[in-house]
């Protein structure tokens, strides 16, 4: 066990939208005191869900169990309240030196970060607590298939579309692909030679080494094994500036991890800041810019309409959300803020606007990026509507309330924003990985 976690047991989580890849890699995990945990949710909506755990012994005796679990409530997060974070909790206080938990192809895995850490959960022999004070989540590994992955986290297909739906759950396929891929330590590539050319794999390769600067990455054709030496060098191979289970919060920095600001292939990652808000009506229409030909954007947003709000968009092929994660520090300056919202608004706080700002960052693939500079700076306020004063700015029609989605008749929260919206809510004080402070 770490040195630093002598009271808690590692924790890996498996994350992809490739079932039988996630297996392998769960496969090459399995060493002697390592406990496999995976929850099939294909039927979860009629309340129940299969579960199976893999113990492996210290002297390298396999276990395996195969169960029904029976919920209420049919649903991912009551599997993870009402089985998983309690299960975490008691495979702690038994012989294990490590637990993986392989996540089923609609679970998003910051989505689980933020249960273990802050769900508090309880169950025979366990005083109420979060899973997080007995297991530590050190790594997600995500398994990508080379051949469909971009596409897949490009489109606007939903996962009922696509047979992976939960009940009333509309994300679509792009959003969960991209948030399993953002939020992973490591990626495992496989399928390399079912892509169409070198130059589709060199511009998959492109995005994945933006949307995961800080990921150790390995590339499998058909011929080469996933196996565990493999699998080891991979996990070494990353940075400390990947998640490392940490998820994200509205001013973390958009470039956490260093990512290459370059073009190459076609894709370009750049951040568009602006000091004046957006007029609403105007920003609507321009946000279809951000939804052809854009792997993902995410970032804050100051919109005149919402003076005291700080608006989180995020986006994922042709799906995209904002939600409100906060006030500004401008509104009252005693609101609580994290030690990373203080920091960004020393540096560009303003006398008569404070610390209001937006900053996006955004990973093109087929988009021209001054296209989208362009449509983004079309939508600030004038001289002439700033002139208006702040009534008029605040009265200005607004489709933008505490959240709003495009397509606009999508109206269920994408796990990754709301988790940006839990993470903003707790005000914790964690320390970022280096990165442009932006």
């Amino acid at each position: 066990m770490p040195p630093d976690l002598p009271d808690r047991t590692p924790l890996t989580l498996v994350t992809g939208l490739d079932r039988a890849l996630s297996a392998r890699i769960a496969h090459t995990l399995t060493t002697p005191g390592t406990v496999v945990v995976s929850h099939d949710l294909r039927d979860v909506e009629h309340g129940r869900v299969v579960r199976s755990i893999h113990r492996m012994d210290a002297d390298g005796t396999d276990h395996f169990s195969l169960d029904d679990v029976e919920l209420e409530h049919g649903c991912v997060s009551c599997t993870l309240r009402l089985d998983l974070l309690p299960l975490l909790r008691t495979l702690h206080r038994e012989t294990v030196a490590r637990i993986v938990v392989v996540l089923d192809p609609v679970v998003e895995p910051e989505h689980v970060a933020l249960e273990i850490k802050s769900t508090v959960v309880e169950g025979p022999g366990l005083t109420p607590a979060p899973a997080g004070d007995d297991v530590a989540l050190l790594h997600t590994v995500c398994g990508v298939d080379a051949a469909r992955w971009l596409a897949d986290a490009t489109g606007d297909v939903t996962l009922a579309e696509e047979g992976l739906g939960v009940g009333e759950d509309e994300r679509t396929l792009a959003q969960v692909a991209v948030g399993q891929v953002r939020f992973a330590d490591t990626l495992i590539v496989e399928r390399a030679d079912a892509v169409d050319s070198a130059w589709d794999l060199a511009r998959l390769h492109a995005v994945l080494i933006r949307l995961a600067p800080g990921a150790g990455m390995r590339t499998l054709n058909s011929q080469q094994s996933l196996d565990s030496a493999l699998m080891a060098g991979a996990l070494s191979s990353g940075t400390t500036h990947s998640p490392h289970g940490r998820p994200r919060r509205p001013f973390d920095p958009l470039l956490a991890g260093r990512p290459d600001l370059t073009a190459d292939c076609g894709v370009e990652l750049f951040v568009y800041e602006a000091t004046r808000p957006f007029h609403p009506g105007r920003l609507h229409d321009a946000l279809d810019a951000l939804l052809d030909g854009v792997v993902t954007a995410h970032g804050r947003l100051w919109v005149a309409a919402n003076p005291d709000d700080i608006l989180w968009l995020d986006s994922a092929g042709g799906a995209l959300g904002i939600l409100r994660v906060g006030s500004w520090l401008a509104t009252d300056p005693e609101v609580e803020a994290d030690d990373d919202h203080r920091a960004v608004a020393s540096m560009i706080w303003d006398e008569t606007y404070g610390d209001r700002h937006s900053s996006l960052a955004v990973l093109c693939h087929r988009a021209v990026p001054d296209e989208i500079r362009s449509a983004l700076d079309g939508a600030l306020v004038t001289d002439a509507e700033l002139a208006g004063g702040p009534e008029y700015l605040a009265a200005l029609p607004s489709p933008f309330g505490t959240e709003h989605h495009d397509p606009c008749d999508d109206l269920e929260l994408s796990d990754r924003s709301s988790a940006v919206a839990q993470g903003a809510a707790e005000q914790t004080t964690t320390d970022h990985p280096e990165g442009d402070d932006r």
